[in-house]
């Protein structure tokens, strides 16, 4: 029996008017979203945050992404609608970071102490004259540069490893001619947690709180109005990573005109707060004139949570998706701190979304069929190796233009695992948990993964320095890659095996393949479990035309 609903008339043109304040919609909010919140770490350095102070930041803003979907849900259970709930969000979003923008540097003393640095015989690392290693990772010289250059330091008498120190490109050219260097190494002299870090962190934990319930809405919107109106739901959903695509780099554009204008070192981010701004003042419009729908009652969760989680090989695979999201989240948090410090220009940062994303598109059309040849644990063992490549070519490098060949592993390791862990959740659980289990593995690796992966390695970073906390993220990356393969050839390929006897794990992919585009995961930055929960859901067949309630992924 055919099971395709019938679609609304007129969907079979190629542009449907029901359906065009959804494109518009998702192309700003997730455009305005990519314009602010990358730079936004960078941003906390740049008003005198330490590294330590920025993992305490989203080690907090951990709770609110796993808070704030159920908070939302409650919300449009409670009242029944989207719009009022998305509006509201959209504003108190909009006001709450610009209100980041107002807040005060710190004032930060600087202590100088001076260092000696010759260069060693093959010239290919730095040797200090001294007893202890400086205290931070980057020396100034007399002479001021736009870019740097990042060499290994040691020790000259006892060989000790300091790391990689970054000096003025200048400095080589104009005072290293007789093969000795006289640097001033500042010291900032400042209290941790003061004023300035509570006051941050409050007004980010409300802003990050509601950028989540805005993002966490998005999906099942477009899910409905797809549902109501006819089209497609991943073509739908492919106007955010465009969003996404053109307004990173176009604020990394933007914030380089401004600075330039301003000094050399001082970097102003005003026009990544008002890009912002324009764009969700641009969403609140088009959400209001959107022919959004009633909300379907919702499935209970937590009843079947605790069925799900008594299945050995779902606990290992939340496990290491939860080990995903670490590296995720350590390279999503301190990417363009690391880039910074190679000297990038700011719209370079804001091409490595562009990069990632658009090589992701024309994977997820080969879903299918590498799904069906490689396998789902196969191919998470990939992403684990894509993770590492990623993270130990930054820790490489010392020039940022080397970032796009790097950033290609971004389609593999983020947005095509996402799609195959989506894939086998369809395989490990029934068919009626399909939904509760994709909601679960997001909670895990968007929400509690990428929190403990920026905590964490913002805490590394501040001990062992930037280039060599990437590199031993990256070994580790590689460890948990080679471990997962062991786990799953000595114990949980049995477990896979009784899933495909009774399945059809192919039906799956083919129903979540529809929805490629919308399973991309960098368009959520603090990973909304709702909007993930509603991804393993179809069409039911229509009874009084539309259909209006979802029920859950069947498995073949």
């Amino acid at each position: 029996m055919d099971t395709k609903p019938k679609q609304p008339p007129g969907d079979s043109r190629w542009f449907n008017p029901q359906l065009l304040h959804l494109k518009v919609t998702l192309f700003l909010v997730f455009g305005a979203t990519s314009a602010l919140t990358p730079y936004l770490t960078i941003h906390m350095q740049s008003i005198g945050l330490t590294v330590e102070e920025v993992a305490s930041v989203y080690l907090t803003l951990l709770f609110t992404s796993c808070l704030s979907p159920p908070l939302t849900g409650y919300l449009i259970d409670r009242f029944g609608r989207y719009k009022p709930v998305l509006l509201s969000s959209i504003v108190l979003n909009a006001l709450s970071h610009h209100l980041i923008h107002f807040i005060p540097a710190r004032s930060v003393g600087f202590a100088h102490r001076s260092v000696n640095v010759s260069f060693a015989g093959d010239g290919s690392s730095l040797l200090l004259q001294g007893v202890t290693c400086p205290v931070q990772t980057y020396l100034n010289a007399s002479c001021s540069s736009n870019r740097s250059i990042s060499f290994p330091t040691y020790i000259a008498d006892d060989g000790t490893a300091c790391g990689n120190f970054t000096i003025p490109e200048c400095a080589l050219s104009q005072e290293l001619s007789p093969k000795t260097l006289f640097l001033v190494e500042e010291i900032p002299n400042t209290t941790e947690y003061d004023e300035t870090f509570w006051t941050y962190l409050a007004i980010r934990f409300v802003a990050a709180s509601m950028l989540a319930s805005t993002l966490t809405i998005t999906d099942p919107i477009a899910l409905d109005m797809v549902e109501q109106h006819g089209g497609d739901f991943g073509r739908e959903k492919l106007f955010s990573s465009i969003g996404m695509a053109i307004f990173t780099p176009l604020t990394g554009l933007m914030i380089d005109a401004c600075s330039s204008g301003s000094g050399l070192r001082e970097t102003v981010y005003t026009p990544a707060f008002y890009t912002y701004d324009l764009l969700l003042l641009g969403s609140l419009v088009s959400v209001w004139l959107m022919p959004i729908g009633r909300k379907a009652p919702s499935e209970s969760v937590m009843k079947d949570t605790g069925r799900i989680l008594r299945l050995p090989p779902v606990l290992a695979f939340l496990a290491f998706l939860f080990l995903l999201g670490n590296f995720w989240g350590f390279i999503e948090s301190y990417l363009f701190v690391i880039m910074k410090a190679m000297g990038s220009p700011n719209y370079l940062l804001g091409l490595t979304y562009t990069v990632g994303t658009v090589a992701s598109i024309p994977m997820m059309y080969l879903l299918e069929s590498i799904t069906r040849r490689v396998g789902h644990v196969n191919l998470l063992v990939i992403a684990f190796f894509a993770h590492a490549l990623r993270i130990l070519g930054y820790s490489w490098i010392t020039n940022p233009f080397w970032c796009f060949p790097i950033e290609l592993n971004e389609a593999i390791s983020c947005y095509f695992m996402w799609v195959v862990a989506s894939t086998y959740c369809a395989v490990l659980a029934p068919s009626s948990l399909v939904a509760t289990l994709i909601g679960i593995a997001g909670m895990v690796h968007f929400c509690l993964g990428k929190g403990v992966g920026s905590f964490a390695g913002g805490f590394l970073i501040a001990r062992v320095g930037l280039t060599l906390a990437f590199r031993y993220v990256g070994y580790v990356a590689v460890g948990c890659g080679v471990l997962y393969k062991l786990v799953h050839l000595l114990w949980l390929h049995k477990y896979d095996e009784r899933s495909q006897a009774d399945s059809d794990p192919g039906r799956a992919v083919e129903e979540l393949v529809k929805r490629r585009a919308s399973i991309l995961p960098k368009v959520d930055q603090f990973g909304s479990a709702l909007s993930f929960g509603g991804l393993a859901r179809r069409k039911p067949e229509p009874t009084h035309g539309t259909a209006e309630e979802q029920v859950p992924l069947g498995k073949g």
